[in-house]
């Protein structure tokens, strides 16, 4: 259950390293990987209507995905014009999104 968050915090850290990256972007990430993961369990463990759970994790889902490839954090890391960390940041993303 640790993977996901520590997984959708790195984008937040990479981007922390190059330069100042503000917190709101820290916790939309965490947040929204929260939300998909505790909504997915729920589901599973069948503490709620698994179709419910299954969309409002997708929403959940949908919305990291979305701060990642067009949201402030895909911004800064557009702006950064650091190759490694755009190298980096696009090998995560397309690991969060597969």
């Amino acid at each position: 259950l640790l993977t996901v968050p520590l997984l959708i915090i790195e984008f937040y850290l990479i981007l922390s390293a190059i330069t100042k990256t503000p917190v709101g972007v820290f916790w939309r990430l965490l947040i929204g990987s929260l939300v998909m993961l505790g909504f997915g369990f729920a589901g599973e463990a069948g503490a709620m209507d698994v179709s419910l759970a299954f969309w409002i994790a997708m929403a959940a889902w949908v919305f990291i995905m979305w701060e990642i490839f067009f949201g402030q954090a895909s911004k800064i890391n557009a702006a950064s014009g650091n190759a490694n960390v755009q190298k980096a940041y696009k090998a995560m993303a397309w690991l969060v999104t597969i």
